[in-house]
């Protein structure tokens, strides 16, 4: 009975192996046909630290905006172009894509909010954009637009929040390092090319905001880093970012935040609200727009967000 069992455990071991082998073999070769996509950015590269950063600039207007992605958005500049297509018409627009993001290199140095401040505060200054800036932050990068607002309080006139997590957000977030480990290797060997439908499951994919072409290099990019050194270091460090962003005090900058059903953000939708609520609590500078989306919101309602950001643009002149 034992050599029984003993011998179908070699079976499937083999087997998983063969499985794995074909999976990486298959990724090997999908990667080098999607380089043809890859062979120049959409943007600027420049160098931040020794590495390249991109950044991508359109259009002419009074006010500059300056988006910042959310963690683990393979291509900032592409998730984006929903918004910014309608609204570099009569704006300055301005995507960064962080290092481990798009077309910018990966590092695994450290991700607290001063590094990534600094950084992007460096790679506007080496593409000739000055503040003021109205920041436009998804998710995570909240913490980094809140904490901006506070050092450097004269460079920026507005935020504007695409679901931003906030501070309390990550009142209990304890990450899993090993599994994030686990899983970047597991989509480095090529498994997240078979079980993970990105036609699906990514947003800017599926509203038709992309050309062809666009979705070709999205996916390019996200099967080249599914899940880069630099997103496992954010999330290894936003829970000290958030008692940092916690710790200070949110000046009085005009804000129009957005906010989610909470789908896809790991809280019930009173939960999730609760916590903007909270944050805006007192405030006469907070305006809050509750939207019946999940966390990627500008993908569901897209007319309506640029809609208010222009009549809160208005407001700011």
């Amino acid at each position: 009975m034992l050599k029984t069992m003993l011998k179908i455990l070699k079976y499937l071991l083999s087997l998983l192996l063969f499985i794995l082998v074909l999976a990486f073999l298959y990724h090997q070769y999908s990667l080098n046909e999607e380089k043809k996509f890859l062979s120049s950015s959409i943007g600027q590269r420049v160098e931040v630290d020794g590495k390249k950063m991109n950044v991508y600039v359109a259009g002419k207007g009074p006010k500059t905006l300056v988006f910042l992605s959310g963690s683990g958005t393979s291509s900032p500049i592409l998730d984006f172009k929903v918004l910014y297509s309608s609204l570099e018409k009569d704006h300055r627009i301005v995507v960064v894509e962080k290092f481990g993001y798009g077309f910018s290199d990966d590092s695994s140095t450290s991700r607290d909010l001063d590094t990534l401040l600094n950084q992007t505060r460096s790679a506007l200054h080496q593409v000739g954009i000055e503040g003021p800036y109205v920041l436009l932050p998804h998710s995570m990068s909240g913490l980094e637009a809140l904490h901006w607002s506070t050092v450097y309080p004269k460079e920026i006139e507005g935020i504007i929040g695409l679901d931003i997590s906030l501070p309390e957000a990550y009142d209990n977030w304890h990450p899993n390092m090993l599994a994030y480990k686990s899983l970047q290797i597991a989509a480095n060997i090529g498994v997240s090319r078979l079980l993970y439908a990105v036609d699906k499951n990514i947003a800017a994919l599926t509203d038709d905001s992309l050309s062809q072409k666009e979705q070709s290099i999205y996916k390019a990019l996200f099967y080249r880093r599914p899940l880069s050194d630099a997103v496992i270091k954010e999330a290894e460090q936003v829970k000290k970012n958030s008692l940092l962003v916690k710790q200070e005090q949110f000046r009085k900058i005009p804000s129009l935040l957005f906010v989610s059903n909470g789908q896809g953000t790991g809280f019930t939708q009173e939960k999730w609200r609760g916590i903007s609520r909270r944050f805006a609590k007192g405030s006469g500078h907070i305006v809050l727009k509750f939207l019946n989306s999940p966390h990627y919101i500008y993908h569901d309602n897209s007319d309506d967000i640029v809609k208010e950001i222009r009549k809160f643009l208005d407001k700011i002149d």
